[in-house]
């Protein structure tokens, strides 16, 4: 990291909960590859936990679509050379989903995830007094990374459940990791 296409693997590896089939290779391969071994549905829809493929001279982009509402589509990316975890924006109705002078290939679906299940892109304020334990990983025996104090502001980017709590996956800091939201309040 920062790279697109170890950041789109990772995430992959998160919502899917197992190791994806997908591309080790360069972003551009990763729609072609996908179309060859028939690993995962594909197609032109932006769709919740989609893998968007562009090519470029580069050795193209891949991002996740974490959010669509309003007609917008939320993607999260990290780039080779730049940040490590950015998020990007785009019109439901753009041909070229937000990334000018790229060309879009197509999504790679995942799954079929639905708003409802997923939660994502959400503010919420922390009302445990003692804060949150910001853990590795959704469950109660992970490690710790960092405590988030109460009243603080995170936004969460997914949701999962684990150990009878729900997780909320956000950063504190320089510190990306989960804590559970349900001593939190949305803003």
């Amino acid at each position: 990291m920062p790279n697109c296409t170890a950041y789109a693997w990772g995430r992959a590896t998160e919502i899917l909960g197992k190791t994806p089939n997908l591309s080790t290779g360069n972003a551009r391969d990763w729609y072609s590859y996908n179309k060859n071994v028939g690993a995962y549905d594909y197609g032109a829809t932006p769709k919740i936990g989609a893998i968007a493929c562009f090519d470029n001279p580069y050795g193209g982009h891949v991002a996740v679509v974490e959010n669509i509402k309003n007609g917008e589509i939320t993607f999260s990316n990290s780039a080779y050379g730049g940040k490590n975890f950015y998020l990007t924006t785009a019109s439901v109705d753009d041909e070229n989903p937000g990334q000018n002078g790229w060309t879009f290939q197509g999504y790679i679906y995942l799954g079929d995830f639905t708003a409802e299940s997923y939660s994502l892109n959400t503010y919420v304020r922390v009302v445990a007094e003692s804060g949150l334990n910001l853990r590795r990983y959704a469950g109660i025996s992970y490690d710790v990374l960092n405590v988030i104090p109460e009243n603080s502001q995170i936004f969460i980017t997914d949701v999962y459940e684990s150990d009878g709590y729900r997780w909320g996956y956000t950063h504190f800091g320089e510190t990306y990791g989960y804590c559970v939201i349900d001593y939190t309040e949305n803003l």
